[in-house]
């Protein structure tokens, strides 16, 4: 019995396998560290998978500027580690200015 090669690319035994996973995230074209406001930001934080790393961050809460990583968010508290930090304390969201993202 004679098989017939056609333009399939996995007719002659090797098949083709596209590679969708490297297509670029986009965020609706918003740059992560400068629009969106402290709060958005710090909940986009909060909803980070527990496997992911957390990054780095520098937080201006009471005209202090504290850096350390968002462990998480009840309500309106945050509960921040500090840089080299084993401790974690608790701030109000009120008294928060400002979050930028230091390290990933």
């Amino acid at each position: 019995m004679d098989v017939e090669k056609i333009g399939v690319p996995c007719a002659d035994g090797k098949q083709t396998i596209q590679n969708t996973l490297k297509r670029h995230i986009n965020l609706h074209g918003k740059n992560i560290n400068t629009s969106y406001t402290a709060e958005e930001l710090v909940e986009l934080l909060s909803r980070l998978p527990a496997f992911a790393p957390k990054p780095v961050c520098k937080f201006i809460i009471n005209d202090r500027t504290l850096f350390g990583k968002l462990e998480q968010k009840k309500e309106s508290s945050l509960f921040i580690r500090h840089k080299f930090g084993k401790k974690v304390v608790q701030y109000q969201m009120e008294q928060l200015q400002s979050v930028d993202i230091l390290k990933y």
